[in-house]
């Protein structure tokens, strides 16, 4: 007597894995699909920023002086090398000695057709001082002060109190407003914000009396914008305190807040920076800013189009895992199941990501992916009983639908842990791998022949 190979059982597994990656068109469809909703919740977002304001980044006051250098010019005429020199004007940037900043922002949210955005509208209120400088020089009767805004869409009317005088603010006609990189990181595929990697400052300018003396300020404006707020500090000291009425925010940059309190009806946060922690200088021509800038995000808590994506990409492990059980299920009782039921099965599974996508644009994410679970696994439980194997028994019923559930709870744990996923989800697949092994201890893979 020798062993040969069981042909039927080698021929069923290799019909199952052709299977199995087969299923991997449709996931890909299905992926698509995702990117596609996405990428149109981006351009209504695009246009919700477009018409109420974008993401802000704030520097201000800044002191500008004007003053003058002469710079040798060379050209060439009649084949001669001609040399002039040419009196030309600059403007010198001082920050702030002291700078206090309250922000008060109400949020709201804006939509078009089903996709939203959260939006707000902040009222600013920046005090201080600038204090005597021996190096400031330059043309002090035409100095001006300068706020810096990234967008100005959405700006009220700001109103300086310099000294005793109350100055008005005009477009700029001098002076180059600031052009720095963002601290906000671009996330791939974050379907709630998009950052430029360079901002160029607009700036709004105030005539002043300055006589290179203490001069304190109170600078008074609100702005309207979207997704996110991000600050300079530019003060040798400056405190920033925000509040808001939006209950998720996420706060970024080079300086996290000091003290904050978050509740379901909002937050306060509060910094307080000096200008050796910033490495902001008093003159910040040159100086690189953005590496102190920090702010705050308002972000919808749930991105269902990230997590049905991240959900997608179990797809073929959880379709692969289901068709072994079943191959299992037909080799343990001995009852063939077809390789178009084993198709059809995949397609249910599917089908599940699509549901969840358009379920989860109407309702919350985790009630839209227990509808979509429930519809399934329903789906596939039914089909077992009254299509696969018509006389399936309730034990073996309760059996099939606890392990889709199993299954479906898993990937839920899974998109809810996110930085622990890689740890459970290892475990979960050994401790999957186990019981496979086990239920196919005794699977004759190998056949007895005269």
């Amino acid at each position: 007597m020798k062993k040969a190979i069981n042909k039927a059982i080698l021929f069923k597994t290799i019909a199952i894995a052709v299977l199995i990656l087969l299923m991997l068109i449709p996931l890909a469809f299905v992926e698509s699909t995702i990117d596609d909703r996405g990428q149109y919740k981006n351009e209504a977002v695009s246009k919700i920023k477009t018409s109420w304001g974008s993401d802000i980044m704030l520097a201000a006051p800044i002191l500008n002086i004007p003053y003058t250098y002469n710079e040798v010019e060379t050209s060439t005429v009649d084949d001669k090398i001609v040399q002039k020199t040419v009196t030309k004007t600059a403007y010198a940037k001082y920050a702030p000695a002291e700078l206090n900043a309250n922000i008060d922002i109400k949020s709201q949210v804006r939509y078009i057709g089903i996709f939203k955005m959260p939006v707000f509208t902040a009222d600013v209120t920046i005090s201080g001082y600038f204090d005597e400088d021996k190096d400031i020089k330059g043309r002090l009767d035409e100095s001006f002060i300068s706020l810096e805004v990234s967008d100005l869409k959405g700006i009220s009317e700001p109103i300086l109190t310099w000294g005793a005088n109350v100055q008005k603010f005009e477009p700029s006609l001098f002076g180059t407003p600031l052009s720095l990189p963002s601290s906000k990181q671009e996330i791939s595929r974050d379907y709630y914000r998009s950052y430029s990697p360079y901002v160029t400052l607009k700036a709004l300018n105030s005539k002043i009396d300055f006589k290179n003396k203490t001069n304190k300020f109170e600078l008074k404006f609100a702005i309207k914008g979207s997704g996110s707020i991000e600050f300079i500090p530019l003060g040798k000291n400056s405190v920033f305190h925000v509040s808001s009425d939006w209950a998720d925010p996420s706060f970024f940059g080079a300086f996290l807040p000091e003290d904050k309190n978050i509740t379901d009806n909002g937050f306060n946060a509060s910094w307080d920076i000096n200008y050796l922690a910033s490495s902001v200088p008093q003159k910040i021509n040159g100086a690189d800013l953005s590496s102190a800038s920090f702010g705050v995000s308002f972000l919808i808590p749930v991105d269902n189009y990230r997590n049905a994506e991240r959900a997608a990409k179990y797809g073929i492990l959880f379709i692969a895992l289901t068709f072994i059980v079943c191959f299992v299920f037909e080799i343990a009782t001995r009852r063939p199941i077809h390789p178009v039921q084993y198709v059809l099965v995949g397609f249910a599974m599917v089908i599940f990501y699509t549901l969840l996508i358009s379920i989860s644009e109407f309702i919350d994410f985790s009630l839209a992916y227990v509808i979509s679970a429930a519809a399934v696994v329903s789906l596939i439980t039914l089909y077992a009983k009254f299509g696969i194997i018509k006389d399936l028994s309730a034990k073996s019923t309760a059996l099939v639908v606890l392990s889709l559930l199993f299954l479906y709870g898993y990937l839920y744990m899974l998109l809810q842990l996110q930085d622990m996923a890689l740890f459970y989800g290892s475990i979960g697949l050994f401790v999957m791998l186990g019981v496979i092994m086990y239920m196919t201890r005794n699977i004759e893979w190998y056949i007895e022949e005269n």
